[in-house]
């Protein structure tokens, strides 16, 4: 078991001993002579317990590291120039896992030897033999770091082919894994990076090499040009035998792009490589600046979760950015555009101008993901971006339900708190707020704001304070009152519309309060000061009204209705971060009414709040369910996934043993026409929705719903895949082998297991990992998460069986396989994933369970990096699923009970 240790601190100076003349005895008749004392052992320096403290600030890096990607060490030097700012007898910095060699103060052209001391967790401590006092000076760091085959924090490695390379992922707190340093966005100076590596590897880091220099033992120096100003958690480097694609150069200074590969696969990059210059030109344009960085690479990262936005080197998980021409997908190259688009808005936003502290992380993600369909809208105006931000806001208030949620501005008060702070409030609350915020004031003001922001602190960082008061000066109004009241608590509004005609003028009644899903302990007293715009509409007439409204209710005229509305939407364009709830008569109406009155993003903001309410136990579930026969056929694609996302109501665990088949039954009947119909094979001339939509309609027919002809056709087509794995078309593979397995029996186990075991490329591992974690059968679902435990397999790619076995059928499986084996689990996985764990609780919703998942994970929880907050996002939702059963099941129980009819989907 390979678990990291930190190193043992260096002792401080013993006590001198005093030298003298030898002393007289006392006797009782001469006077005692004074007995000489040894001076006081220095005191031992007191350890930050968070923060870095402000005396010593660092001026600039010049760091030379020495990396074989095949070695598990590193060799590091680094030179840190100081300002000494106050006096102080400590330079504190982070580091982790790092075996300090060496450390040497200069100050005034001498060389002062310091002694380390291990503070608390992260901190290191160097004291030097006199306080350091104001002024200039650079401390030298000898040390010895990892590059670990375990971790996706810090500097990790892994095998690609044959071969081994070495990657980065310094955000949150990896830069200390690799650099003793100032790691605290704060801190934001220029680095200059070297590296010496072994023969046949290259170096890539943040900026353009400046010099290559041959190695007497067949190695290379690569030597960087300085960065601009940066802080630690922005740098990135690789090491390996990489293959590089030249793409066109980008933006208004033509900086130099590539793509960079693991080695043989540059070709696989293409996409990649033609719509990344595209994407930053569409920013620049926005911004009105151009990208203010030297170059542009982006890099694949096998085994890497997501993207990150280091600028001069994006870094992307493998699967996401390359592919083969004959297995790419339209999901995957949109999906490649969209996370491309956010970070590259991060050049901007969090690299140009940088949070001061983490408690602004919304500076960053919430801006980045609320570009993302600002610019994709105009880029790529056919892919629906407005109608996919207002299905996120969706999830956003579904996560903000809950009371363990974090607020968009959270105080850190613990690391546990900053890694929790990368969470769906964080980007889809943050990214829907300035969605509201924007439609409030208006495009223009807002990208006012916004450059206004940017020219201000350019190379800086910035505070939520500083963004307002842009934004403010740009609106001509304080800003603050109405953001803030979303950025510094909990939860969303549930604001409930009433339409009173019986004055002159019709008005709307308003109130508001928390929204929170039935048996929440969530107090629904919380205010808001909401902006908000109602439309409403008699026969082929239909008007708008707006205000902001900040007390527990209000009223808003409608002085342009020339008689009283026949419908009210109160959610305008679905651009409002706030539950809406009507009244059951203007509900029945709004989902009666012709789909030309309301807008699609309308449809689908009215979907989203249908099972909102379904959830806070005011509309019974029955009633919502008996909209989806009706929607099934629908031609709309967005219209059809929001309605799918209201299917999420007849969940597994709310249902009785008995009603299991009935549910599976009523999926493949309101589906499964339609998706047998579009099958597992595309036809020439297909629209690109119908490609997009064919593999959602096939997982929940074949998948969920067991239809028997699917799951037939997908067991022949696994045992063709299997053989060839160019006889299925790429989009249906995944639904295809989760069908199969989900059906499969131990012969289709074992030839999967088989495949996985000597499968050498990467995104048929990937594939088969999934379908090993689809199996429903226990004993087979038990033999999948088996290869958590195997040594020969990187846990870094099989721990995503864990999560597909965690589902409703297989949960029992999973449950006793973690708390069997969580010592042995927890030293094999990356530790900042460790807190997951917890997950496999999550579907379970009875009292029983809940206690006995709060009774294994509380103290194991409490070790992990986020583990708290985690584990009581878990309770919290069996919580609340046991709340719902208990006032829903009833509904669903005797929805199911009855016979359907469903009406035949039209357009086919």
């Amino acid at each position: 078991m390979l678990k990291p240790t930190r190193r043992a601190s260096l002792a401080l100076l013993a006590a001198l001993t005093a030298c003298g003349a030898r002393q007289p005895v006392p006797t009782p008749d001469t006077a005692a002579a004074p007995q000489a004392t040894a001076p006081a052992a220095p005191a031992k320096p007191v350890s930050p317990s968070l923060r870095l403290p402000s005396q010593v600030r660092p001026t600039g890096y010049a760091a030379e590291l020495t990396i074989d990607p095949a070695l598990p060490t590193f060799q590091g030097v680094v030179d840190i120039d100081l300002e000494v700012k106050e006096t102080t007898d400590t330079l504190w910095l982070l580091g982790r896992h790092l075996e300090v060699k060496e450390a040497t103060l200069t100050v005034g052209g001498k060389s002062v030897a310091l002694t380390r001391h291990q503070g608390s967790g992260d901190f290191l401590g160097f004291v030097p033999a006199s306080p350091l006092t104001p002024g200039a000076a650079r401390v030298r760091i000898v040390y010895e770091g990892r590059l670990s085959d375990r971790e996706v924090l810090g500097a990790f490695r892994t095998q690609e082919g044959g071969d081994w390379y070495a990657y980065t992922q310094f955000e949150p707190l990896g830069a200390r894994r690799v650099f003793p340093s100032f790691d605290e966005p704060g801190f934001k100076v220029p680095w200059q990076l070297t590296f010496h590596v072994p023969k046949g590897n290259v170096a890539v880091t943040n900026t353009p090499v400046v010099a290559e220099e041959p190695r007497a033992d067949g190695g290379t120096t690569y030597r960087f040009a300085r960065t601009q100003p940066l802080p630690g958690y922005l740098i990135a480097f690789g090491v390996g035998p990489f293959d590089f694609l030249e793409a066109k150069p980008s933006g208004e200074k033509a900086v130099r792009t590539r793509i960079v590969t693991p080695k043989g696969r540059a070709a696989e990059g293409a996409y990649a490589g033609k719509v990344t210059p595209e994407i930053l030109g569409h920013l620049e344009r926005y911004f009105g600046m151009a990208y203010p960085y030297e170059k542009l690479d982006v890099m694949a990262i096998p085994l890497f979760g997501g993207a990150m936005e280091h600028p001069g080197l994006v870094t992307f998980n493998s699967g996401l950015i390359l592919s083969k021409e004959n297995e790419d997908t339209l999901n995957r190259q949109r999906g490649f555009y969209n996370v491309q688009t956010h970070e590259l808005a991060h050049q901007w936003f969090g690299n140009y101008v940088t949070m001061a502290w983490w408690d602004d992380l919304w500076l960053n993600e919430a801006f980045a993901s609320w570009a993302t369909p600002r610019i994709v809208e105009s880029a790529q105006p056919t892919w629906d971006a407005p109608l996919e931000r207002v299905r996120g806001r969706s999830y956003a208030l579904s996560t903000d339900s809950l009371v363990t949620a974090r607020r968009i501005r959270q105080p850190i008060e613990s690391e546990g708190d900053v890694v929790n702070a990368f969470d769906g409030i964080t980007y889809g609350k943050g990214s829907a707020v300035l969605a509201m915020t924007e439609s409030w004031l208006g495009r223009d003001v807002f990208q006012r704001g916004v450059r206004r922001y940017m020219r201000t602190h350019a190379h800086g960082n910035a505070t939520a304070k500083d963004f307002l008061a842009a934004l403010s000066a740009e609106a001509g109004q304080d800003v603050s009152g109405v953001l803030g009241s979303f950025l510094d608590q909990g939860g969303a509004p549930l604001v409930t519309t009433r339409l009173d005609c019986s004055g002159k003028v019709p008005v709307v009644k308003l109130s508001q309060r928390r929204f929170l899903p039935v048996g929440s302990s969530g107090d629904a007293s919380q205010r808001w000061k909401v902006p908000m715009c109602v439309r409403y509409g008699t026969g082929a007439r239909a008007g708008r009204a707006c205000t902001v409204m900040e007390g527990e209710s209000a009223e808003l005229p409608l002085p342009e209705a020339k008689a009283c509305p026949t419908w009210l939407l109160p959610n305008a364009d679905g651009a409002g971060y706030y539950r809406a709830a009507v009244d059951g008569q203007m509900l029945a109406r709004l989902l009666s009414t012709d789909s030309r009155h309301l807008s699609r993003a309308e449809r689908v903001a009215l979907l989203g709040d249908v099972q909102a309410l379904v959830n806070a136990g005011t509309l019974p579930a029955a009633d919502a369910l008996g909209l989806l026969p009706s929607l099934a056929g629908e031609k709309d694609r967005q219209v059809l996934q929001a309605s799918l996302d209201l299917a999420n109501v007849l969940k597994p665990s709310v249902l009785s043993e008995a009603r299991q088949a009935d549910r599976e039954r009523f999926l493949r009947d309101t589906y499964g026409a339609r998706a047998r119909a579009l099958g597992f094979t595309p036809r020439a001339g297909e629209d690109e929705d119908t490609r997009l939509l064919r593999p959602t309609l096939l997982w929940l027919a074949g998948r969920q719903g067991r239809d028997p002809k699917l799951v037939a056709e997908a067991k022949k087509l696994a045992e063709k895949w299997l053989v060839d794995s160019q006889t299925v078309a790429p989009e249906v593979v995944d639904p295809m082998l989760a069908i199969a397995a989900a059906n499969g029996d131990a012969a289709l186990h074992a030839r999967l297991m088989t495949a996985f075991k000597g499968e050498q490329e990467r995104k048929k591992r990937e594939q088969l990992i999934d379908a090993l974690g689809s199996f429903t059968d226990p004993a087979l679902a038990r033999q999948s998460l088996g290869l958590m435990l195997d040594p020969s397999q990187d846990m870094r790619e099989v721990g995503a069986v864990l999560f597909g076995v965690s589902n409703a059928q297989t949960r029992d499986v999973s449950y006793a396989f973690v708390t069997e084996n969580y010592d042995a689990l927890a030293a094999r996985m990356p530790e900042e994933y460790v807190s997951g764990l917890a997950w496999v609780g999550a579907s379970y919703c009875d009292p029983v369970h809940r206690q006995e998942v709060a009774a294994f994970f509380t103290e194991r929880n409490a070790r992990a990096p986020g583990g708290p907050r985690m584990l009581a996002q878990v309770l919290e939702g069996v919580d609340l699923c046991i709340a719902f059963k208990a006032a829903q099941g009833p509904s669903l129980e005797s929805f199911l009970a009855s016979p359907k009819k469903v009406p035949a989907t039209p357009g086919r």
